[in-house]
């Protein structure tokens, strides 16, 4: 046996975050919009609705128009709260609630009078958002679902197949050693709604992670850097495109006020693993003699890493690292060579035809 050369493939992705309000990509923020009525129920024009982002403490405004209606655009995935003002009105605040890719949640606030020198702060209270004016079809994973998905081989891609209507070929590519670095082949790729591997569509923070050349991954992120992952598997709206398959949308944590983040280490090993599939093929009992299955294949892979984000400038300036660390190193049977000899060298050949 001899072992392959050593091999040291690393993933490293910095992200620092400036919330000044910028509108990003349709497809990878939120959007909140609803009405503001007075007690009676007519319209409140001209209140300033604030959403508040809870984990960066980020203001984002707007006013209500002549209808009552306010709609804020282009925020990143988060939870926030909403905070209503308007003049003669107490103030009002919604409940925190989740805000997902893509997503237009719709909260509506009905402001209360003010008393004389005072003023009044209503909680009200946002349910789960269903937004039945949208046909997209597809599935969300948040953060903490993706924390508890079992992932072998620590393949981002594996959870793609979470999605109705979503399968796998060959499951053995969704854990296997293609998810290092980035995917080679379409085993390590869901087929949605019956579509080829390559249909589908990836991107991570709104930009291309597509493979040019077989239409592949371009670069597996490492789960533990993920905030939230969407699958979109029909009626896509006109934000996306370029594929039949699903549209495989990635964000990429970000910091907070607060410090976060995480270590992990994934071993795998021939002493630990058990055997494969394949190297038993060659066992047969009944045969003369009896050929045993084929050893284990002396490997060793070990996939590390963590996280780290936090405040520069507290409700301003963020950053967020991640690292992905590999070693990887396998032992193959030796090859047998044929080289030629000194005599061959000077035009002698004639051991060939040596009896």
């Amino acid at each position: 046996m001899k072992k392959q050369p050593f091999r040291h493939l690393f993933a490293c992705s910095i992200a620092i975050v400036l919330c000044l309000g910028t509108a990003l990509a349709q497809n990878v923020t939120g959007s909140i919009t609803g009405q503001v009525t007075d007690p009676t129920g007519a319209l409140v024009t001209g209140a300033r609705v604030t959403a508040t982002n809870v984990a960066t403490g980020v203001k984002t405004s707007s006013k209500t128009n002549a209808a009552g209606v306010y709609t804020i655009r282009y925020l990143p995935i988060g939870t926030y709260t909403i905070e209503v003002d308007a003049e003669g009105f107490a103030a009002s605040q919604a409940t925190p609630f989740a805000l997902d890719i893509d997503q237009t949640a719709k909260v509506n606030v009905q402001l209360q009078l003010a008393t004389t020198a005072t003023t009044m702060q209503v909680t009200e209270e946002v349910h789960p958002i269903l937004d039945t004016t949208d046909a997209t079809l597809g599935n969300t994973l948040t953060t903490n679902e993706i924390q508890n998905i079992p992932l072998n081989g620590r393949n981002f891609s594996s959870l793609t197949l979470f999605q109705p209507g979503a399968i796998d070929t060959d499951p053995t590519g969704m854990t296997g050693n293609n998810a290092i670095e980035r995917n080679t082949y379409n085993s390590g790729i869901a087929a949605i709604n019956g579509n080829r591997e390559q249909e589908n569509n990836y991107t991570i923070e709104g930009a291309d992670d597509n493979e040019p050349q077989n239409n592949l991954i371009g670069y597996n992120p490492a789960p533990d850097a993920i905030a939230e992952l969407r699958v979109v598997s029909a009626n896509a709206d006109a934000s996306y495109g370029n594929a039949n398959g699903g549209q495989v949308v990635t964000i990429l944590k970000s910091g907070t006020n607060n410090f976060h983040g995480s270590a992990y280490d994934l071993l795998e090993d021939s002493i630990f693993d058990a055997n494969s599939w394949g190297n038993g093929l060659a066992y047969c009992a009944d045969c003369n003699p009896p050929t045993p299955a084929s050893p284990i294949t002396k490997y060793t892979q070990n996939i590390f890493g963590g996280t780290l984000g936090g405040p520069i400038v507290k409700n301003k300036f963020f950053f967020f690292v991640d690292y992905e660390g590999i070693r990887y190193h396998k032992a193959q049977p030796l090859e047998e060579t044929s080289v030629l000899t000194p005599a061959m060298l000077k035009g002698d050949f004639s051991a060939l035809t040596a009896a």
